[in-house]
């Protein structure tokens, strides 16, 4: 896994470096569905001492389950998924109202609702999926009503897991 990860806060901006990433096309209920998941390492070394990401030394980010027209990984190249709210309410087979969480932020065990999201995947010469990632987050730093701004360049190498005996 390769990229950066950050967070426009108005005294600083925090950086991070993305330790584990995955993103998935799945079919589920009847259509094709984005998942992805954007882990940081917790290295804060390169911080001054004073600096307030020392105190958020690891994100997560995910999209779960977000309905979209590519069918599989190869078909995102040179797509942009728009995710505007987090959270929606959708109607189930019952007629019921179900609140549905696409997006979300976790950071010093909380989890945050993302929003603004916009996607933009690409691949580099090796054929490698990449994703350029936008969005707004409530300000974590002290949960003000204002939002921070954050953006992600992520590429997504297939590593091959082996399995010790």
């Amino acid at each position: 896994m390769s990229g950066t990860i950050k967070f426009f806060h108005p005294e600083e901006t925090f950086t991070y470096t993305i330790e584990k990433s995955f993103c998935k096309v799945v079919y589920l209920k009847g259509q094709h569905c984005l998942i992805l998941e954007i882990e940081s390492t917790e290295d804060i070394e390169h911080l001054e001492e004073d600096s307030l990401q020392n105190e958020f030394p690891k994100v997560i980010l995910n999209i779960d389950d977000f309905p979209i027209n590519a069918q599989d990984r190869k078909h995102l190249v040179g797509e942009t998924v728009e995710i505007p709210e987090g959270t929606v309410e959708i109607t189930d087979e019952e007629g019921e109202l179900d609140e549905v969480f696409y997006t979300n932020l976790m950071v010093n065990e909380d989890d945050l609702e993302i929003n603004n999201n916009v996607l933009k995947f690409s691949q580099d010469k090796n054929g490698t999926l990449k994703v350029h990632w936008t969005g707004e987050v409530i300000d974590f730093t002290d949960y003000s009503d204002d939002n921070l701004g954050f953006e992600i360049d992520c590429s997504f190498v297939n590593k091959k897991i082996i399995v010790a005996d």
